[in-house]
């Protein structure tokens, strides 16, 4: 089969080569969009930058930026809109139709959200830019010219709200796994201290007695073998799991035995602007939980 156009996310994996990318494309080229190092520092400086990592199968080949501040200089039927940022697709890659394909999902998945218009801007002077290309795919040019480059528009499709996906599996969580690294610690504390009833532990895997949704423990190394990215480093909370209390007192309480055997204190109780009592600790893995109660009118 093919390998296909995807947009993933840019993460410390593949930024490397997101950088060298920008090292294949021509000077002429090179005049007419930031290097992606540069697009990236910009992005995590940005309260409004998406930025994706442009796949061909598992080879990353370019680099795409959109901009989703609603600019007030967009008239009022463009609304809402966004701007196509930064885009580019290595120097090896280009003339095969991989650029309209990324164009095509980044107006799909817009237009799915109610955009209705994305704007881009470029370059004229140079022999290479991409003027052609987006007046070809169909962009009109709006005369109008921002910091010596041209500005231009494109109409997104209407009423392409989207639809779901005929998947042939149930939209219900079935199963809650929290990954560990080390799984006597793990299962000593959600065993031993919040006093989940062990059902199952075949080791490196332990499941829980729980009231509807199954709930497991299961060391990382045992998915080594089925997929690389589990001997990636965890970064980041990744979930949560919230524990009702009858009261506030018993938040409170809750609370100070939790911190009292082990767990780590991460947010001391408080009355919450959504009208619950919350407090937040961490398992020994940095997971974050909550244990909060509603409180009383």
């Amino acid at each position: 089969m093919e390998p296909q156009i995807t947009l993933r996310p840019v993460t410390s994996n593949n930024l490397r080569a997101l950088i060298r990318l920008s090292e294949t494309l021509t000077e002429s080229q090179s005049h007419c969009v930031a290097p992606n190092a540069v697009s990236v520092a910009q992005a995590h400086v940005s309260e409004s930058a998406w930025m994706r990592a442009i796949y061909l199968g598992d080879e990353p080949i370019g680099f795409v930026m959109v901009d989703l501040t609603e600019d007030d200089r967009v008239p009022a039927s463009d609304r809402p809109a966004v701007g196509l940022w930064r885009f580019m697709i290595g120097g090896p890659w280009q003339r095969k139709g991989y650029g309209r394909q990324v164009l095509d999902q980044l107006v799909s998945h817009f237009a799915s959200r109610g955009v209705r218009t994305m704007y881009t801007s470029v370059v004229l002077e140079e022999p290479e830019g991409p003027y052609g290309f987006y007046l070809q795919y169909g962009f009109t040019d709006t005369g109008v010219k921002e910091e010596n480059e041209e500005v231009l528009r494109l109409a997104l499709p209407e009423g392409k709200a989207r639809t779901p996906c005929p998947l042939p599996m149930a939209a219900r969580v079935d199963l809650v796994t929290v990954w560990a690294e080390n799984m006597d610690a793990m299962r000593s504390f959600y065993r031993d201290l919040l006093g989940f009833l062990v059902k199952d532990d075949h080791g490196q895997y332990v499941e829980f007695e729980n009231n509807g949704v199954r709930f497991a423990l299961c060391e990382r190394s045992v998915m080594h073998d089925h997929s690389p990215a589990f001997k990636e480093p965890a970064r980041g909370q990744r979930f949560e799991l919230a524990f009702r209390c009858d009261s506030s007192a018993d938040v409170d309480e809750s609370y100070r035995v939790l911190l009292e055997h082990g767990a780590l204190g991460m947010a001391p109780p408080q009355d919450m602007p959504w009208n619950q009592r919350t407090a937040l600790f961490a398992d020994p893995e940095g997971n974050i939980h909550e244990v909060f109660a509603d409180l009383q009118p």
